[in-house]
């Protein structure tokens, strides 16, 4: 653990350096543990992204649909490294992403197979849709194909942060993408959660080069100030 820290602190992809005191106080006690000897939280994971997807969504042409975040803790009960599992409600419809592509179904579905209480999940009003987002699986489908999930680099969180760009024009709050975005640099460091997880986690090699900030750029063509999309 020493190593994996100082090779954090050194390491240019580490933005903010008072984040690796929080990561080693968890690695050294609840993370750790709770990887190496439940592993509840990668066994969720797997078991989230095997949700099948359907033939086609419903149509929404020509209405601006009601659009909300569900939201539900998975993983460990741990404030500061806590993993979340979203997806995004257009009407009562819902859409995730998983190792088939994007998935479709109806309420909060994809929630239900989270361990945790389902009285955990959270949902959140966002308001409705803007005018022309009425197309979102065909226009993420693309970038989601099945196959390209990641546990860390490409999973449900980084779908709902573009999907939410796309029907809203804002992006997915950074704290339910906080703790993978910590372990995903840590791994690419030093092959950190690839060893915790026991192989259960290996990294995806058809998500290598995913940024979900390239997808909200060109969901965003023509906003941009400085280089960067308008709305971040």
């Amino acid at each position: 653990v020493p190593h994996l820290i100082a090779t954090l602190w050194s390491h240019p992809q580490v933005p903010l350096r008072f984040h690796i005191g929080y990561l080693y106080r968890a690695m050294s006690g609840t993370l750790l543990g709770s990887i190496l000897n439940g592993k509840a939280l990668f066994r969720q994971c797997g078991a989230q992204a095997e949700l099948p997807a359907p033939a086609a969504p419903r149509a929404i042409a020509g209405r601006r649909p009601r659009v909300s975040l569900a939201v539900t803790p998975i993983g460990p009960n741990l404030k500061q490294f806590q993993a979340y599992h979203t997806s995004v409600l257009v009407d009562d419809e819902e859409y995730c992403f998983g190792t088939r592509g994007i998935a479709i179904g109806t309420g909060t579905e994809s929630h239900s197979i989270c361990e945790r209480s389902a009285g955990e999940t959270r949902i959140f009003n966002l308001g409705f849709a803007r005018e022309g987002a009425d197309n979102l699986y065909e226009v993420l489908r693309p970038h989601f194909g099945g196959g390209s999930y990641d546990l860390l680099k490409k999973n449900c969180n980084s779908f709902t942060d573009c999907a939410l760009f796309y029907l809203l024009r804002q992006r997915l709050d950074r704290q339910y993408r906080y703790l993978e975005k910590l372990a995903g640099c840590a791994d690419a460091c030093t092959s950190f959660v690839q060893k915790l997880s026991g192989g259960q986690y290996t990294p995806n090699p058809n998500a290598v080069g995913f940024d979900s900030l390239e997808v909200v750029r060109e969901l965003n063509q023509g906003y941009f100030l400085f280089g960067l999309p308008l709305c971040m």
